[in-house]
């Protein structure tokens, strides 16, 4: 057998099988692309699931979003009250402080004029006692009789 007729023979089988296998092949790729639609139905049967069930998350998502948004607004809301509370109550006590400081020092100014003046009361004390203690011996002299009155009253 020579090459040619080898060729030849190869030729007339290739032209039957060839036809043969391209109809298998069609086959197949008709089989795989029906696979690959219905895969695609049930994935968009599955989308559509997902979608609906999304959309049922939705409302509590939104409830949870406001809900996170009504917290950092009172979050906010607490740091600016103590901020300006802690504020107020500085100034407050710097104006408690103060008033205690005058408060302490008009104390000791009244003090300070209680002793004096306690002080000038018990020298006028002294002083009206020296006086008195003076009367009542002038009056004490005044009513011892004399030696003239002794005398007088000897004689008699």
């Amino acid at each position: 057998m020579s090459i040619d007729a080898l060729f030849s023979a190869i030729a007339k089988v290739a032209n039957y099988l060839l036809p043969v296998l391209g109809v298998i092949l069609l086959i197949y790729l008709i089989m795989l692309i029906r696979t690959v639609i219905d895969t695609l139905k049930d994935l968009s049967l599955t989308l559509l699931t997902a979608e609906s069930e999304i959309k049922k998350l939705d409302g509590p998502l939104n409830t949870v979003d406001s809900l996170s948004k009504t917290v950092d607004e009172v979050h906010e809301r607490t740091k600016e009250m103590v901020s300006k509370a802690s504020e107020s109550l500085s100034k407050d006590m710097d104006a408690a402080k103060d008033w205690i400081s005058k408060k302490k020092t008009e104390l000791e100014e009244k003090q300070k004029q209680s002793k004096e003046q306690v002080q000038k009361k018990k020298v006028q004390a002294q002083e009206e006692a020296a006086f008195v203690k003076n009367e009542v011996l002038v009056d004490a002299l005044q009513e011892q009789p004399v030696e003239e009155e002794i005398i007088y009253a000897r004689n008699e």
